[in-house]
Formats: C-alpha cells, sequence, structure tokens
C-alpha cells in the first residue's frame, strides 16, 4: 500500500500541493485528474521519489521514503516501480531494444524470460519492427510506447505513468489501455496514471480529481 499524508510542496511563493492525503491499495488501478497546473505530476513525481515534499509523508509499505538513502530508493524503484515520464527520457544513445531492457539490466533482471516478454509487448504495441532503431528515429507515439514497454519490461508491482496515452493516437490509446487494464487483473499491479482524459482515466477502479493542489472529488466507479 502507498500512503500520502498531507503533502504540500511549493515552487517559490506558488503553493502546488496544499496538504493532499490519500492511500493507495495493492493492485488497484487508480486515475489522478485535473487541469494543468493542478498538481498531478508534481504529487506522481513526489509519489515515486523523484520530488521531495515540502511537509509530508510518502510511505510504501509503511516505509517513509523521504528518509531514503540514494542507493535505498534506487533499490525500491528498480524492485517495485516501473515509471512512465511525461518526457519519455529514453537514451538517445541506446537503440530501441536496449532502451526497453535498461530497467530490467539495472535491477539485475534482464534475462531471456524477460527479452521474450519485451518482444511481446513491442509486437503487442505495434514497435517490433524497430528494435534496432535509435530514439531520434521514432515518432512521439513510438517513443511513447517504448516508455511503457520499458517500464512494463521486467513485471514491477506498482507502474506509475504520466499522461501514458498524450502522444497515441485513439487506436492504439486503446491498445495501450486494454494492455495496462490486463496486466492489472491478471498480475495485481497496482497502476497509478495521471491522465486529462476522461475516457483514459475511466479505465481506472477509482478517479481522484485535484484542482489547485487539492483533492476535489474520489469516484469509485
Amino acid at each position: 500500500m502507498i500512503e500520502v499524508l498531507n503533502i504540500e510542496k511549493s515552487y517559490g511563493n506558488e503553493k502546488v500541493l496544499k496538504g493532499v492525503s490519500l492511500k493507495i491499495l495493492d493492485g488497484e488501478f487508480v486515475s489522478i485528474m485535473g487541469k494543468s497546473g493542478s498538481g498531478k505530476s508534481t504529487l506522481l513525481n513526489i509519489l515515486a521519489g523523484f520530488l521531495t515534499a515540502d511537509s509530508g509523508e510518502v510511505l510504501w509499505d509503511g516505509e517513509e521514503i523521504s528518509s531514503f538513502s540514494g542507493d535505498k530508493m534506487a533499490s525500491l524503484r528498480s524492485s517495485k516501480m516501473g515509471f512512465v515520464f511525461q518526457s519519455f527520457k529514453l537514451i538517445p544513445t541506446l537503440n530501441v531494444k536496449d532502451n526497453l531492457l535498461l530497467t530490467a539490466t539495472l535491477g539485475k533482471k534482464a534475462n531471456a524470460k524477460t527479452l521474450a516478454y519485451v518482444e511481446e509487448l513491442a509486437e503487442r504495441l505495434g514497435i517490433s519492427d524497430m528494435l534496432k532503431k535509435f530514439p531520434d528515429e521514432l515518432s512521439g507515439g513510438q517513443c511513447q510506447r517504448c516508455a511503457i514497454i520499458r517500464a512494463l519490461a521486467y513485471k514491477p508491482s506498482v507502474i506509475i505513468l504520466d499522461e501514458p496515452t498524450g502522444a497515441l493516437d485513439s487506436v492504439m490509446e486503446s491498445t495501450v489501455m486494454d494492455l495496462l487494464t490486463e496486466i492489472n487483473k491478471a498480475l495485481e499491479t497496482t497502476v497509478i496514471q495521471v491522465t486529462h482524459s476522461k475516457r483514459v482515466a475511466e479505465y481506472g477502479s477509482r478517479i481522484i480529481t485535484l484542482k489547485d493542489g487539492e483533492i476535489q472529488d474520489e469516484a469509485v466507479l
């Protein structure tokens, strides 16, 4: 379980999160919605330990992560977490195949079974013929699919996604969201996504709406 307790975060004089508290249970599929500037991505990055809150706590299975050393935080990410950045963050000097295997390699989980799973996901998301290409040879949508597969490669227990379908057309959006739903149900993987799209949000089992840095509404689907 992931718990957020009274999180506050400011940038300069602008308070972006104002005492946000929530719980995400193991195996949930949670969508976080809100207008630009509502604090969605900031909350997501604090959940994953990429940002530190000004006050409040983030607990993963009862452990407060702000006290983690760099090595312990890296271990959490490589053992439990798959993260999809809005900007993709593919490594330009690695080809697609090596990018897809990067998180598994860092977590020492890259093996023949992982490669087979990555190739299966690449086929399903329509980039299996691009494994030898480099990121600068891909479209935005293709890069987004790579980022999603990279996060899924070693079957983490928690997948965190920042606008996972923003660069995709409607057909591929459905394919990606169907895949995430399938993984959530079949593997009991916790999925946490930020999205502007109500259609994408409704793939989740719960929608949390942020407004001006506060939780405005929660809806169970």
